[in-house]
Order: structure tokens, then C-alpha cells, then sequence
């Protein structure tokens, strides 16, 4: 039962905003499925509502999961806060925001603020799943997650890392649990991150601004003081208190079971 659950999942991690539609054989020959089994996973999938099958023959997502996202946003309290957050940061700066966070394996898109500048990024849809590590909100959530976790993720995203990049990472995701930030800049787009935690001290979210690589370094610093301030507004407003860095919990493998830790109970290796 749990091979099905895992093919269905593969198909639906297909569809992307770049790609959303599919035909079988795409499937079949992207998945490495015999035409037949992709054949009676999609009718399947259909017959839930989970996939829209075309006048074409072709599959679209289907409705039922608009329902069902429906269904999380309106159960996910911090959102609404974070929103409103976002909006005063977003009022103050003009910047793109973004609220992300893990929903299984991939980083998704839970809130957006467009920016009001000419040369403000696009920002993808709410439910949108966002790019990995190294972009700046999968390198704050990645490193506040179990070390054996964060090693499947990144031996899993395709970037086919020798064991020295690999241990690279893990030491960048370090020190980012020691800035309290995330950041990456390439050609055109600088990004910071900060952590959104709830009362646990866990991070739950990450909050994060995106402008062009063309603004000063005066003023991303500025937008960086005043992203950490909004992070930590929302966060006491879900019930964080703040602590020392030595007090904060951090999610860890116990015996294969995930627990909060301190931070001095939890190693690279």
C-alpha cells in the first residue's frame, strides 16, 4: 500500500506552474513507470478529484486539491498573523516577502507580499513549491532540522554533491543556526531569511524578503534589521518567548524518532 501512496505522490510532484499539465507516456517515461501502471495511477488519482482529465486526454490538477489547501490555510492560525505582519512589513520596505514553510519533504509558499518597486521579483503562488538548498528559506528551515533529515534532503534534490560539497553544506547550514539568518545572492536577486518560531522555540516558518542584486549593501542591511524585527514580532505574537542562543530547541534524531533539543545535544555527525 505504501508503494502506491509514494507513486501517486511522484506524479502529483510532477506539476509544477512551468509544467501543469501531463499526458501518461510523459509520466510513464518520467517516472520510470510501465505506460500501463501510470495508466491506472492517473484514473485513479482522476476518479478522487485529485487530477482533471482534459478533452485532450491529458491531466491537469483537479479541484479537489484546491479544497483541501482550502481546508490547511484556514486551519493554520499563525498564517493570519503572518500575513498581517507581512503587510506591515511590506507597507514599510516595498519589498517582495515571503512566507515559506515544510509541508513533508518540500518547501512550499504559504503567504506572499508583492513588491511596489518597477524591478520587484515575481513571486510564486501560495501552495507553490519553492526551489531547495541553497536558496535562502530552504537553508534556514533545512538547518533547524535533524541532521539525518537535512542529509536526505540534500543527497535527494538532484545537485549530485561529492562528500566534500555535501560536508560543505552541513557547515553552512551550521553557521546559519548560529546567524539566526539565511542568505544567497547570485546575478540577479539578493534573498534574506528569518525564522518565524512558536512557542516551543521551534521553526516553524521562515520569512523572507527578495529584492534585486542592484540594491545597496546599506540597503540590504536595512531590510534585514527590519525583516528580523517582523520575524520576531510574529513569532512573540504565536506565543515565542525569546531565549538564549543555548536555550533554543532544535529538531533532532533520537533512535530515529525527532524530538526538540537543545542545541548542545546536536551534532553534524
Amino acid at each position: 500500500m505504501l508503494g502506491v501512496f509514494e507513486k501517486a505522490r511522484a506524479v502529483l510532484d510532477l506539476y509544477t506552474t512551468a509544467h501543469p499539465e501531463w499526458g501518461v507516456t510523459e509520466v510513464a517515461r518520467q517516472l520510470g513507470f510501465p505506460p500501463s501502471s501510470a495508466h491506472v495511477l492517473m484514473t485513479s488519482l482522476t476518479q478522487m478529484g485529485l487530477l482533471h482529465r482534459t478533452v485532450a486526454g491529458r491531466y491537469r490538477l483537479g479541484f479537489k486539491l484546491l479544497a483541501l489547501s482550502q481546508v490547511l490555510l484556514s486551519n493554520t492560525p499563525w498564517r493570519d498573523v503572518a500575513r498581517d505582519e507581512m503587510t506591515t512589513l511590506g507597507q514599510g520596505c516595498g519589498e517582495a516577502l515571503l512566507l515559506a514553510a515544510f509541508d513533508g519533504g518540500q518547501l512550499v509558499t504559504v503567504a506572499t507580499i508583492e513588491g511596489r518597486h518597477p524591478d520587484s521579483p515575481p513571486l510564486p503562488q501560495v501552495g507553490a513549491v519553492l526551489p531547495p538548498y541553497p536558496s535562502a528559506s530552504a537553508a534556514l528551515l533545512l538547518a533547524h532540522r535533524p541532521w539525518s533529515v537535512v542529509r536526505r534532503a540534500l543527497q535527494g534534490d538532484g545537485a549530485e554533491r561529492t562528500p566534500a560539497e555535501l560536508d560543505a553544506a552541513l557547515l553552512d547550514l551550521e553557521r546559519v543556526v548560529q546567524d539566526g539568518l539565511a542568505s544567497s545572492l547570485d546575478a540577479q536577486m539578493w534573498s534574506v531569511a528569518a525564522p518565524v518560531r512558536n512557542h516551543n522555540g521551534e521553526v516553524i516558518a521562515a520569512l523572507s524578503v527578495h529584492v534585486p542584486a542592484t540594491r545597496t549593501v546599506e540597503r540590504r542591511m536595512a531590510l534585514q534589521r527590519a525583516l528580523e524585527d517582523a520575524s520576531q514580532r510574529l513569532s512573540a505574537r504565536i506565543g515565542h518567548v525569546d531565549r538564549a542562543p543555548e536555550e533554543r530547541l532544535f529538531w533532532t534524531s533520537v533512535q530515529g524518532q525527532e524530538r526538540l533539543q537543545r542545541p548542545s545535544r546536536r551534532t553534524l555527525r
